[in-house]
């Protein structure tokens, strides 16, 4: 993955806090899964499965059924 070195303003009570939510140490690993985060979030939100996948929501629904936790 490439990176890029940048000087930023970070508030550090939010890094901190940031920090112990996602179990990282360091203000760079912090910050890199954060916006992973996000982005990851901000995709899934956009999903629908019903429109995402092949089948009616009939179909969709069956195959969810026939999964453990289903």
């Amino acid at each position: 993955m490439p990176t890029v070195r940048t000087t930023v303003n970070v508030d550090s009570a939010a890094l901190r806090e940031a920090s112990r939510l996602l179990g990282t140490q360091g203000t760079s690993a912090t910050v890199n899964a954060a916006l992973q985060r996000v982005v990851r979030q901000l995709l899934l939100a956009d999903f629908d499965i019903r429109r995402e996948v092949d089948g009616t929501p009939e179909e969709v629904e069956e195959g969810r059924s026939g999964r453990p936790g289903g």
